[in-house]
């Protein structure tokens, strides 16, 4: 790896130069092709702003949120050549999942998820419901404290709010109480009443705390927003069906965790999970509900974001261009986003470049510039039809293909991809491949080990998102797997930019 990343370092361009350096205290948005060196750019940035700003932000409360665990497990090698070390890497479910203080019995929910609402509790629109969900709570819990005075606790925690609005609810709702507390004593104090209810008072301020502490349950407390009349009654239906407690599992779906994490910061605020710097890889999955999180607590809006449209695989596709991110983020942090856009692909030949941009051309998002490769050029991509797909293809076939693999290897290849279209496809010729180890004289890896290594790595293109190897095999491209449809182009775009030298097409008709 260290000689690797010498190499990246020699070939570090002047606009990716001034993105390294950009300055502190803003957000940053990098939208970048593939191959462009948005990884890069976001590792060497942190080395850049270590060293040149070591006294307000350090490498042992920054955070950097990764789309996988292979892909944290590739940045982990990097980051020590860096001269970086101790920096939190983590996926946002991870995090999030920290954040709340949950443990593995949260689990998310088996359910089938309908994409329509999973879209919808990832949007702004629904960050605007979470806070006038948040508002409403507010005041009830306010109006409904048990005690005669609680015009007094509500009227200080609104001067609170006004006055001093970085207290988050916990503390402003504590002081509260004990100013009211403590204005009934110096109101009795001056009218000459001695107060003999001392010990009264201890036990109805106990009673106050664990009224609130009752009411501020995060996973309670969400599932009664899809009880009201802020939302769609479907949309409240689909969710409280996942939303269920069984023996010691809590359930959940995938989409409501980032709302869940947004309701406790309002609640406890980001005090204790404040970083100096966030660096955020792969943003184009993200929802922006998750990124609002985020922002949340990026310490003085120290926050850089990439991404690449183009390669948004996972459903429902929550960012469709950048301007509602910058509009969010604008919003949010009071502070003008640096725009930067890459557009040329250093990772892989022209040959690659060419034949990719053919095919996908029409596919990318509207307005969007094709990657534009830098001149270095390599073998042909290379076509291997099969008269099966290769799990039901005879030893004959298989082995043409296992020939091909240990050819990577001759010709100087360290990693070899084997790209499959989902887990149960990568399970399957993970199953075939691994008997001919030896042959291919090189460790044969399943995508469930979750580690980067050397050899031949067979993996959903899913799990590729963000890294690179020396050959990429593209396994079963037929109809069947990949249909003409846009998570199926944008996969295969993923996919077949993550080869760095070669590219093997394996497929039953020169369909593609």
């Amino acid at each position: 790896m260290g000689q690797k990343l010498q190499d990246i370092v020699s070939t570090i361009q002047a606009q990716q130069n001034e993105i390294i350096r950009e300055e502190i205290n803003k957000p940053v948005l990098i939208q970048g092709v593939a191959g462009s060196g948005k990884t890069t750019i976001l590792l060497h940035r942190l080395a850049y702003l270590f060293y040149a700003h070591k006294e307000s932000i350090r490498a042992n409360n920054s955070l950097i949120i990764a789309p996988n665990q292979m892909f944290i497990d590739y940045v982990s090698d990097v980051l020590p050549d860096l001269g970086i070390e101790k920096v939190d890497t983590q996926t946002y479910m991870f995090w999030g999942k920290k954040i709340l203080g949950w443990n593995d019995h949260y689990t998310l929910s088996p359910l089938e998820e309908d994409l329509r609402f999973k879209e919808y509790k990832g949007s702004v629109e629904f960050l605007n419901i979470l806070e006038s969900y948040f508002n409403e709570f507010e005041s009830n819990l306010l109006e409904n404290i048990p005690y005669s005075r609680k015009e007094r606790i509500s009227r200080r925690y609104y001067e609170l709010k006004e006055q001093f609005p970085n207290i988050d609810m916990e503390e402003r709702l504590g002081l509260s109480v004990d100013f009211a507390f403590a204005q009934r004593q110096f109101d009795q104090a001056k009218s000459g009443y001695v107060d003999t209810y001392f010990n009264d008072d201890i036990e109805k301020k106990r009673e106050i705390l664990a009224y609130f502490s009752r009411s501020v349950n995060i996973y309670a407390l969400y599932k009664k927003l899809f009880r009201t009349n802020l939302l769609d009654p479907d949309c409240g239906k689909y969710t409280l069906q996942a939303m269920t407690t069984s023996g010691k599992n809590t359930y959940y779906r995938i989409e409501d965790l980032a709302p869940m994490v947004f309701i406790h910061q309002k609640i406890y605020g980001t005090k204790g999970i404040e970083r100096d710097y966030i660096m955020v890889d792969e943003a184009q999955d993200i929802s922006y509900i998750q990124l609002a999180t985020l922002i949340n607590v990026a310490k003085n809006s120290n926050l850089t974001i990439a991404g690449d449209l183009a390669q948004s695989i996972i459903p429902p596709f929550y960012i469709k261009n950048w301007q509602g991110v910058i509009e969010l983020t604008d919003k949010m942090t009071k502070k003008e986003t640096s725009y930067h856009q890459l557009q040329r692909c250093y990772r892989t030949t022209v040959e690659i470049i060419d034949y990719a941009n053919e095919i996908f051309k029409s596919k990318f998002p509207e307005g969007y510039k094709l990657p534009e490769a830098v001149l270095r050029h390599g073998d042909p991509v290379e076509n291997v039809y099969l008269p099966n797909d290769f799990g039901k293809s005879s030893e004959k076939d298989i082995k043409i293909v296992v020939e091909k693999i240990k050819t990577q290897f001759e010709k100087g290849a360290v990693t070899c991809a084997v790209l499959c279209r989902d887990k149960n496809h990568a399970t399957e010729i993970y199953s075939i491949l691994k008997k001919y180890e030896e042959d291919i004289d090189r460790d044969v890896v399943s995508y469930t080990e979750s580690d980067y290594k050397q050899g031949v790595l067979i993996l959903p293109i899913e799990q590729a998102k963000g890294l690179e190897f020396d050959s990429v095999i593209i396994m079963d491209l037929n109809d069947a797997l990949y249909p003409d449809t846009e998570i199926t182009w944008r996969l295969l775009y993923v996919g077949m930019t993550r080869a760095l030298h070669r590219l093997m097409i394996v497929t039953r008709s020169s369909h593609f």
